[in-house]
């Protein structure tokens, strides 16, 4: 199954683990920046691909992307359907590589699949049995 999106930071491609949250993220409410679990469904996102609706929160969220990154906790990329301002500046701060503008379907996709990002082409590869 192929998803396409637009890369709005990082290039080549990333293989890895899905982990698929339904809801807009708050990377300060919801995410502990030092361990990268997100407290409301107590899983780890550090070195695991992100797929969110979208982000919500303040100007205090980028931090905590930033955070995930220095002890690294961070995401290999965030997948979003929609990324407002806060979610690029805190992926480009961090240096998460970031693709939006992906169909709402990609978070049907079940947590722990294997994923294919191809951060050039602006593509999702799901590997889904």
């Amino acid at each position: 199954m192929k998803f396409k999106g637009e890369t709005l930071f990082g290039s080549g491609t990333i293989d890895g683990e899905l982990i698929t949250y339904k809801e807009p993220l708050s990377f300060l409410g919801d995410v502990d920046g030092k361990s990268g679990i997100i407290k409301t469904i107590n899983v780890n996102i550090a070195g695991k691909v992100l797929a969110i609706p979208s982000s919500r929160g303040s100007t205090v969220g980028p931090y905590v992307m930033y955070q995930l990154s220095k002890y690294g906790k961070a995401p290999l990329v965030i997948l979003s359907v929609k990324a407002d301002t806060m979610l690029i500046i805190g992926a480009v701060m961090a240096q998460i590589p970031i693709m939006t503008n992906l169909p709402k379907e990609i978070l049907n996709i079940r947590s722990g699949v294997a994923v294919h990002v191809d951060l050039d082409r602006g593509e999702v590869y799901v590997n889904e049995p």
